[in-house]
């Protein structure tokens, strides 16, 4: 199968639909990263997408479906998934404003955005899930 109709399939799994580049978004069910949702598909399989895809459509950070929060997000479960198994995880993520994240992100470092929005959430995350086990531990 294609990835193209398998990434518009998991993509309207959530309610999100990709339109082009070109295009003005008038909406939080729009994204015009569907090419980086190809990458993530065919990199890393159509489950890995499918939690980037549920951890970005949390209450709070519902919406944010550009290219550098996909990547950042994936990033994330890639290089932590100990993180994502933790009681509390989609709590703590659903804490951070990814839109403002990434907005930091692009101040801090224009030239390079999403690597930068990857550090800034491990660091939120970090915090967050650091501060939840100290308060156990106490």
């Amino acid at each position: 199968m294609a990835s193209g109709g398998l990434v518009d399939r998991i993509a309207a799994e959530f309610g999100v639909h990709f339109i082009s580049h070109t295009r003005r978004s008038e909406g939080r069910h729009q994204s015009k990263a569907r090419r980086t949702c190809q990458t993530l598909l065919k990199k890393h399989g159509p489950e890995h997408l499918r939690l980037v895809f549920g951890l970005i459509n949390t209450g709070e950070n519902r919406g944010n479906w550009s290219a550098p929060c996909f990547t950042s997000v994936s990033w994330l479960v890639l290089s932590k998934p100990d993180w994502v198994e933790r009681r509390g995880f989609l709590d703590q993520f659903d804490k951070i404003d990814l839109r403002a994240l990434l907005d930091v992100a692009k101040q801090l470092n224009p030239a390079a955005p999403t690597l930068t929005m990857s550090v800034l959430l491990s660091y939120e995350l970090d915090k967050g899930m650091g501060a939840g086990s100290q308060r156990r531990a106490a």
